[in-house]
Formats: C-alpha cells, structure tokens, sequence
C-alpha cells in the first residue's frame, strides 16, 4: 500500500510556512538557534476567511485554526482548486495529542454569548472535523493520538484510505502545541526534558529533548495523480507489547516496523540510502534505536555507513507532529540529494558501537551517498505505538 505525496505546508516558529522555507532552514542554516516555540503574536492569524468570527477564534485552540490553515495551503501546493473538490470523497485524518490551550483561558473574563464555543473550540476530535466541515469534503475525517507517532499514524491511515478506494485524495495534518504551564511542567517532571536546554541527538552531550511547536500538512493521492508528486510514500505501524515499562521502547519491535515497512515498500535494506530517526537525544532511546535500524537495515552488509539524522536538534520535538516533518525532511533530501547535517559540529555518542552497527549520524563533516532515491522516517509514540515510513523518489 503506497500513495503519493502532492502537496504539502507547514506553519512552524521563525516563519517557515513551506517546504521551500524547511529547506532554506535546513541547508541554509548559519548557526544561529532558531525558536522551537511561538510567541503568542504568532499565533494570531486572521481566519474571517474560514467564517470565524475573531470572538469565536479567541477561545478556539489555535491548533484548529492552523491545522485549517496548513490543510488549505497544502491543496493549493497540491494545484487543488477548493471548490472542485466539495462533495468530494477526501479523507481527513488528523494526528495531534496535546490540547491544552483551554487551561490558559480565564472563563469568567468571556462572555456568556461566547461560552459555546469553548466545548467543540477545544476538542481534539473537532480538528479534522472543522477541516472537511469547511471544505465540504464527504471522505472519512477522523482525530488521532498515538502520541509522538501520531502524525505518522494519521498518514498510515490516509495511505490506507487511498490504497483501499474508501478516498481519492487525503489531507493528513499533524499539530503541536503547548501553551500551558501544566503542559511545560508534566514535560519537566518527566525527566526527559534537556537540562542542557539542547537536543543533541546521537551525539556525546545527549541528555534528552526541548520543547518544539509547529503544524505540518501533506496531501496524498493514489499513484500517477496530481499535478506533481514529491514521493511515494508507505508506512508500517506497530506497538511494543510488554516491556520493563509502558513508556519503555522495545528494540525488536521497532525492528520489526522498519523490516514491515520495507517489505511494503518493494524494496531492499540496501536501497534506503538515509534514515530520518526519532532521535530525541535520550541517552536510553538513541541506542536502542540505532541498534534496530542496523539490524533492520542489515547494515553490516552494506560498503559504507547509513546516514541517520534528526529534526529534534534543530526545531525541538513537536510530538504528535515530528514524525510528518522528519517525512517532509527526508523530502527535502531527495530533492536535494544529500541529507541536512545536524546542527553543530558534535561528537558521535560513546554509548553507540557506531563501527559495529555500520551506521553514521550527519555530525559535522560527512559523506553522503552519490544519490539518493529513498529515505526511512520513524516516530515511536511515548504509548509504545511505532511507526515507520519509507519515501523514494519518483522516476
């Protein structure tokens, strides 16, 4: 099961709205450090084009708006005409965890004629709803939270859709945001929160992640359709079982939805020429995910090492939408031919037998292969649910 990747958009801090703009970030980058969060100003777009009122978008989660927002952008990137496509059989699927913007709003301070929208304004299951709503799109439209997998859950699920016949295009959007301070505090107590207030994945320094916010869209459609095709796209799910512990990952289950995910795709562990990981900078995950991609990858047998990358150093770690911007990146790097390096120069962590394993991370000065044609992207959910996609290029 495949789909074409048509259109895409994002809405992240620093003003990065496309994928030309992630590209400029990553490849352009002149390492200065860039917002991994919104300042409140960012957040307030105008959306009297969707038919709310600025008293109505005023109590909404602004992921609402923007998940809006993103879903336009990307059918427009996509050369989709909105009206053609109302009554259309479009799926939606939506992958977003946290929603906690309605902890920030002091109620008494909104009017009782305005109250009504607080229920469905702050509900996640709304989000994907508000989209076909406004789009008048007839396809299945549902919410999904996987946590840190979600949003490539929610592209598995438009895949699927689409392979299937239950849609001919689908809209996949993943959002993530944290706006309260009880979201900022949970994160902190969990431990996994850098101390250091950076995200060295795979490097010497890793002591856990920070904070990222952001929006990111893609739409999909069955092989051969649109008006261009960035790649074609599979995805494999799976979830850990019973482990030490419920947020304890599970190195063999994330080598078996790596090993899915390639056998979908047709190809071998030798044609994957640069790995997105989930790489959080975790001094328990980065090992154990390194140890699966070498075995999945069989990277013993390759002539030189696999590249593997993270989004997280750069932009933070978006949660429910990091899996669709690591797709996005890996995008990025089949059109460019070479994958971004992490930022800073770094040193490789002791933790990691990189020689055994026969892998790389892109620290510092790196060869990449002559060409790229596919690239692995994973997300692994705090809930145990693993997800792994392989993009390739279009010939």
């Amino acid at each position: 099961m495949n789909a074409h990747i048509v259109g895409t958009s994002l809405f992240l801090p620093g003003n990065l709205r496309s994928l030309e703009d992630l590209g400029a970030a990553l490849y352009g980058d002149d390492g200065r450090e860039r917002p991994t969060v919104f300042e409140d100003a960012e957040l307030r777009t105008d959306f009297t084009r969707f038919r709310i009122a600025p008293r109505q978008a005023k109590v909404i989660d602004p992921q609402h708006l923007l998940v809006l927002d993103c879903a336009e952008r990307a059918l427009a990137d996509a050369g989709l005409d909105q009206q053609d496509l109302a009554g259309s059989q479009t799926g939606v699927f939506v992958g977003m965890t946290e929603s906690d913007f309605v902890h920030t709003i002091d109620v008494d301070g909104v009017a009782e004629s305005n109250r009504s929208y607080l229920g469905v304004g702050n509900n996640r299951g709304a989000a994907a709803g508000r989209v076909s709503y406004t789009f008048d799109l007839r396809g299945p439209s549902w919410q999904v939270d996987t946590t840190c997998s979600s949003g490539l859950v929610a592209l598995r699920h438009g895949i699927t859709a689409i392979a299937s016949g239950e849609v001919d295009l689908a809209i996949v959007v993943a959002s993530h945001l944290v706006r309260s301070e009880f979201g900022k505090l949970v994160r902190t107590a969990s431990g996994a929160i850098s101390q250091s207030a950076r995200c060295h994945a795979f490097d010497e320094r890793a002591d856990g992640f920070t904070v990222g916010e952001g929006v990111v869209a893609v739409v999909l459609a069955p092989d051969g359709a649109g008006p261009r095709a960035l790649g074609r796209v599979v995805c494999a799910v799976n979830h850990d079982g019973r482990t030490a512990g419920l947020t304890v990952p599970n190195g063999g289950a994330q080598r078996d939805v790596v090993e899915r995910a390639l056998r979908m795709s047709g190809l071998s562990s030798g044609d994957v020429d640069y790995v997105e990981a989930h790489g959080t900078g975790t001094p328990l995950g980065d090992p154990i995910e390194v140890a699966a991609l070498a075995a999945a990858y069989r990277t013993a047998e390759r002539a030189a090492p696999l590249l593997i990358g993270s989004n997280k150093p750069r932009f933070g770690h978006l949660e429910a939408a990091s899996g669709l911007l690591s797709l996005l990146v890996a995008v990025q790097a089949l059109r460019r031919q070479r994958p971004p390096g992490l930022p800073g120069e770094g040193l490789p962590s002791g933790r990691i037998p990189w020689a055994e394993h026969n892998i790389r991370p892109a620290l510092g000065e790196f060869d990449w292969p002559e060409s790229i044609t596919s690239a692995g992207v994973s997300a692994f959910g705090l809930s145990g649910t693993n997800a792994h996609a392989i993009v390739s290029s279009i010939t």
